[in-house]
């Protein structure tokens, strides 16, 4: 089990933020448990005087004996007293339910934001060298369990004051079953803290990681649903999530009989305590009780208002245990060290100017997992308003390429130079907005086809319907059942590979930006579609900088440079003529390569199968 000092430390970190908060939260507690004793400590005189029974020489007969009302009858007084004290505790009662709510709402709030927070300042590489279950997992279950473990926490503040406030009072009714409930309570929490808690905590941390096997799988499987039905795979990941939750059941079962046995032997301690202490008040008194049934029967609904309280205690304390696995993994994810990013967040606040060429200066990238560099003492040159393209085999370090230039990475070793000022000293969000990415796959999510093309921009609708009609998207979106408001699912599943690019070029349109760089944007289309996609790009990128990395070299002839890469390095350069006069490796990836579009008929008459 994690160590105490540690568990506290976590929580204090929840809490922190809302000492204030708390504190009064706490205050309130103090008064709302002292009001309830004293509305028991009322009972005791009305007993007393209601039987006609003397009273004895304990302190709390003392206290009483010390009070006078004149002609008024005590037993009256009390009764009055006890009704305005109830009255009182009433309204004591729901403003501390609403500090408690209100501290737990508010911790759980800021825990939710503190962990998404973390997350959107995550570089790329936190998101391409982690699950995405994992990830699913630390912000929806592992924040969910902490903000109910959050929830425990302050119930249990509450019944344990409760519970301080009675025993004390316990104590000062009877000073020989007080300490024959320590002796007993001592015991009885060494067993619970080293026999039952700790294996709480053992099967919590097994569930921990079904769950996060169970997040995964079913992340994966709707990810790759297509994929699965095409391949009749549907029975093997239904075998897998159902052993993951197999799992999650078993460990579930035992944690939950774990969690009720504190419960069980809370109420089998404190019964066991009234049943002796009546049998020992029997024959102390030698049958003649009846003197002491006052403070006997003030000390039984002390006990009963107790039971419930140190009940939930147990049961608070054994959910929270339970709940610290995910508390941890919060804590350990807003704790880690964000020097992954440290580039994005220590870098000199220029503002993006591009007026000459983007230049590749000795540079070097390998991922972080792996010894081969991906590309290899790179330098080459991106003039202003021209079409460059990168070409290559597959694993030759074109998409790092792409993934330099669009921030997702940063070079290993050398460096980008944009107009004599290394990339990094731009404020990489002014960059960002004038560079136009189009990729092999378009993210589309679930809304409306006019809010993914406007992306959280801020623009009217008559602005993304002149971007879509400048992206040759216009007609299909009029074409659909609601148009621009037409929902098209998650991942664009009701678009076709072309369409979805068309969404995504109109995006560019409304970004205005200068350099527009295409990462295999046409490499999953038919050649119909990708000639469609071709003419957009090429009415939209007039004014612009376009990079191409491409595989099909159909795209490519018009550039006015192409760089061809082998094993991370350029090996060649020039114009696509140049480069087929050469007979070296661009004529080499050109012959062997199946050339798709249909409007390159010269082309077409190279292929070599």
């Amino acid at each position: 089990m994690t160590s105490k000092n540690n568990s506290l430390q976590i929580l204090y970190f929840l809490f922190r933020p809302h000492r204030k908060l708390l504190g009064i939260y706490f205050v309130s507690l103090l008064v709302f448990s002292l009001l309830d004793v004293l509305r028991v400590f009322l009972i005791y005189p009305l007993i007393n005087y209601g039987l006609n029974i003397n009273q004895n020489s304990t302190l709390i007969d003392r206290i009483y004996q010390s009070v006078s009302f004149g002609n008024l009858h005590p037993f009256l007084v009390y009764a009055i007293v006890l009704s305005i004290i109830s009255i009182i505790i009433a309204g004591v009662e729901v403003s501390v339910s609403y500090l408690g709510s209100k501290t737990f709402a508010t911790v759980r709030d800021t825990t939710d934001r503190s962990v998404f927070n973390k997350l959107k300042n995550r570089p790329y590489e936190y998101f391409a060298s982690h699950k995405q279950g994992d990830i699913l997992y630390i912000g929806q279950q592992a924040v969910e369990q902490t903000g109910l473990a959050v929830f425990n926490v302050v119930g249990f503040l509450q019944n344990i004051l409760f519970c301080l406030f009675y025993l004390s009072f316990i104590f000062i009714l009877s000073f020989k079953i007080s300490t024959l409930m320590l002796i007993l309570g001592a015991i009885y929490v060494f067993f619970m803290k080293n026999i039952i808690f700790s294996r709480i905590y053992k099967h919590s941390l097994v569930l921990n990681r079904f769950a996060r096997a169970k997040s995964v799988i079913y992340n994966e499987f709707i990810s790759g649903i297509k994929t699965i039905f095409i391949t009749d795979s549907i029975d093997f990941w239904a075998g897998n999530y159902n052993k993951a939750v197999y799992n999650i059941r078993r460990s579930y079962v035992f944690a939950m009989i774990l969690q009720r046995l504190p419960g069980a032997a809370n109420n089998l301690l404190i019964f066991q305590i009234i049943a002796l202490g009546a049998a020992g008040l029997y024959y102390i008194t030698d049958g003649h009780f009846l003197p002491y049934i006052g403070i006997f029967g003030t000390l039984l609904l002390a006990l009963y208002r107790t039971i419930p309280a140190l009940n939930a205690c147990q049961s608070q304390f054994g959910t929270i245990v339970q709940q610290l696995p995910a508390i941890e993994a919060v804590y350990n994810f807003l704790q880690e060290n964000n020097s992954e990013s440290i580039y994005l967040n220590n870098v000199p606040k220029k503002e993006f100017r591009f007026q000459n060429s983007i230049i590749f200066k000795n540079a070097f990238f390998r991922y972080n997992d792996t010894q081969k560099y991906t590309i290899k003492n790179l330098s080459f040159t991106i003039k202003k308003s021209t079409k460059t393209a990168i070409v290559g085999n597959s694993g030759a370090g074109k998409t790092t390429i792409a993934n330099l230039l669009a921030l997702l990475y940063q070079p290993t070793s050398g460096e980008i130079i944009i107009d004599e000022t290394n990339l990094n000293e731009f404020k990489h969000s002014d960059y960002l907005k004038r560079l136009g990415y189009l990729g092999q796959e378009t993210f589309i999510y679930h809304d409306s086809i006019k809010e993914n093309i406007r992306f959280g921009l801020d623009c009217n609708d008559d602005e993304i319907i002149e971007a879509a009609k400048l992206a040759d998207a216009h007609e299909f979106i009029m074409s659909t059942s609601e148009g621009y408001e037409t929902i098209i699912g998650d991942q664009g599943i009701k678009l076709s590979g072309g369409q979805r690019q068309r969404i995504a070029i109109a995006r560019i349109i409304l970004r205005k930006p200068e350099i527009l760089l295409l990462d295999e944007a046409t490499s999953s289309l038919d050649n119909i579609a990708e000639q469609r996609v071709m003419e957009s790009i090429d009415r939209i990128s007039k004014d612009m900088t376009v990079i191409t990395i491409a595989h099909r070299l159909s795209t490519v002839k018009n550039a006015d440079v192409i760089y061809v890469l082998r094993e991370g390095e350029i090996v060649e350069s020039g114009k696509h003529d140049e480069l087929l006069e050469l007979k070296g490796e661009y004529y080499n990836l050109y012959n062997k390569a199946p050339i798709f579009s249909s409007s390159s008929p010269d082309l077409s008459t190279k292929v070599i199968c």
